[in-house]
């Protein structure tokens, strides 16, 4: 390895590459300015403990560089980079078709010392943002689920480990009015991970798009999953661990957007998995599967 750190989107483990890295966001109810975050994957291979800080640049992006703090020699860690980087709402005149790209460079940087004074290394990654626009005319919305009907729309609920997971429509926390999808989780053990899911058969169309907001409470949340069947297509926090504490932003609705294989039949999984020790609840709304050729 010519420079002994680096940073990944994904659990592929060095010397394996880790593939290019696309954030897909829909504009449509976004507000202005627009928040982007992601989980990062850091690593550290040098002999040394070394001291970390993430910094980005993009065209019309502000971007506060983090400071990550020290990682010991031959150690890894997770960092959720929530709200990391803002940028205006891009006008309906950016897009073609309903869809553009723009880039983001991201530069991990390591020191020797707390300060952050004496730079030793950097890494460089470059992340594509496909923006799309889910009302534009080129795309067909092929299923919508926005619970308004009073009921859950054919998702269920499944315990992966540790909970008793029930499902409701619910009022408390919606984006379209009156339902929402509300699921509660009572615990057994303190790690409790949770499925929310459905079946669907993509349309036979040259790109697909699912959209999800979601949103969690602050209940020590450690990590979120969205998956096809088994397949993990994003995933924001951290791996379980012990600590009274929220890895995955809390308390405000977060949107997910994912390409799908076309004509194909699929289970589509939000996978949540937190330390709990009462009944604990996400909500999840305005669902969608868009496409176009």
């Amino acid at each position: 390895m010519a420079v002994p750190i680096e940073f990944r989107f994904s659990d592929i483990m060095p010397p394996e590459a880790d593939p290019p890295k696309t954030i897909y966001r829909d504009v449509v109810n976004l507000p202005d300015p627009v928040k982007l975050g992601l989980t990062i994957r850091y690593f550290n291979y040098d002999d040394v403990s070394l001291y970390f800080k993430i910094f980005g640049a993009g065209t019309g992006y502000t971007i506060n560089p983090v400071e990550l703090g020290s990682l010991g020699s031959g150690q890894n860690a997770y960092r959720n980079l929530d709200e990391f980087a803002s940028r205006a709402k891009p006008s309906s005149g950016a897009f073609s078709g309903g869809e553009f790209e723009e880039q983001i460079t991201l530069t991990l940087k390591a020191y020797t010392d707390s300060g952050y004074s004496n730079l030793k290394w950097t890494f460089e990654r470059v992340v594509t943002v496909h923006w799309i626009k889910s009302d534009d005319p080129a795309f067909t919305v092929d299923y919508l689920n926005n619970f308004d009907d009073g009921t859950v729309q054919g998702w269920a609920v499944l315990n992966e480990q540790g909970g008793s997971p029930s499902l409701a429509v619910a009022t408390d926390y919606v984006l379209s009015t009156p339902y929402s999808a509300k699921v509660s989780v009572s615990y057994i053990s303190n790690q409790v991970r949770t499925r929310l899911h459905k079946n669907f058969t993509t349309p036979n169309k040259n790109k697909v798009f699912a959209i999800a907001n979601i949103r969690e409470g602050a209940t020590y949340t450690k990590n979120l999953r969205i998956q096809k069947d088994d397949d993990i297509l994003v995933w924001l926090g951290r791996p379980y661990d012990d600590v009274t504490q929220d890895y995955v932003p809390a308390d405000k609705w977060l949107r997910v957007v994912v390409l799908l294989p076309k004509n194909t039949t699929l289970n589509f999984r939000i996978v949540e998995e937190r330390r709990s020790t009462g009944t604990r609840y996400f909500w999840m709304d305005d669902f969608m599967i868009i496409s176009k050729d």
